[in-house]
């Protein structure tokens, strides 16, 4: 017969040694970084809750996760046995705007994943839970440039001073929204991501620059259309 102490100092031994799933009896091991994707249509809708996440311990006896230096977090619902996100806290379902219909201990176990489109919630098969590493997935350095820069219309340069001068050689710097954001070396000229748009501007968070782009992808290197600039005539029109 084994003393309950010893029950109790066991479980604690192992969640010690760093082994809460086996504790819990699934002998599974989740993926601890998960990328949250899509193709542009879903960027354009939901993006703000797509990028890389981080586990942050359980909920519902199973791995919870939030957006990397974002506010978004994914959990799994136990009253209606599916994976939903949340912009609150775990638990909180009011409001969820995507959700994995499917039971797995772990997110990535099964792709059954569905977003809301403003009106209903719609099946995607393109909307995807994987293992992966932002280092591992997007580039650290990388050059913003364009074949239109030097482009003259009507006498002016397609390209105003300030959306020239934020082309060129960028690094990472830190993550926010679940994607690296970027510094132009030296200068404050910065791209980022937030409101469903990247955006090349003078600071981090600002909603509007002299570069953008709606909805876009994790890896800003991944988007090939679409880019808009800031542009001002003689008149400033």
């Amino acid at each position: 017969m084994t003393d309950k102490n010893e029950l109790s100092l066991l479980f604690v031994g192992c969640l010690i040694l760093g082994f809460p799933n086996l504790c819990l009896g699934t002998g599974k091991e989740c993926c601890s970084s998960i990328l949250l994707d899509s193709d542009l249509a879903v960027h354009k809708i939901q993006g703000d809750k797509l990028g890389f996440y981080s586990q942050l311990g359980y909920y519902g006896a199973r791995p919870a996760y939030r957006q990397q230096g974002g506010e978004f977090f994914i959990f799994y619902y136990e009253q209606e046995q599916h994976w939903i996100d949340s912009r609150y806290f775990y638990g909180a379902s009011l409001f969820s705007k995507l959700v994995n219909e499917m039971d797995g201990y772990c997110l990535e176990e099964h792709n059954n994943w569905s977003f809301y489109n403003g009106s209903d919630l719609m099946y995607s098969e393109v909307l995807t839970a994987n293992c992966s590493k932002i280092e591992d997935v997007c580039c650290k350095e990388l050059r913003i440039s364009s074949a239109n820069s030097d482009v003259i219309i009507d006498k002016e340069s397609y390209y105003n001073n300030q959306s020239k001068d934020s082309l060129g050689d960028y690094k990472a710097i830190g993550i926010i929204n679940g994607r690296f954001v970027y510094q132009k070396e030296n200068l404050d000229s910065f791209l980022d991501y937030g409101g469903k748009h990247w955006t090349v501007s003078s600071g981090v968070g600002q909603n509007s620059g002299h570069i953008n782009h709606h909805g876009g992808s994790v890896c800003p290197e991944h988007i090939e259309k679409e880019w808009q600039i800031l542009y001002t005539n003689a008149d400033g029109d």
